[in-house]
């Protein structure tokens, strides 16, 4: 199976059962972990979804947005890591 496509059942799953843990992917996915863990990790550096103590759901398109934004725009005065919004260093 393509990388791409995995991402997109992933999605998919997570869209129809949120909060969902890789167990519970392998389980409905039949697939290997490494796998399941490599495209998660991709879908969470996209901003497409969201882990949290080994649980995953997807993000809604504001957060999707909102993060986006703090990360890639210099001029945002916030950023957010590991889910806490915080005040960006201003460079001098």
């Amino acid at each position: 199976m393509k990388k791409e496509d995995l991402d997109w059942w992933i999605y998919h799953l997570l869209a129809d059962t949120p909060d969902q843990d890789i167990e519970a992917l392998a389980i409905a996915t039949g697939c290997p972990w490494d796998a399941l863990a490599d495209s998660l990790d991709r879908l969470e550096t996209t901003f497409l979804i969201e882990g949290c103590n080994g649980r995953y759901r997807i993000r809604s398109m504001h957060e999707m947005l909102l993060s986006c934004q703090a990360k890639y725009d210099e001029t945002t005065p916030f950023i957010i890591e590991n889910g806490i919004i915080r005040e960006r260093k201003r460079k001098e």
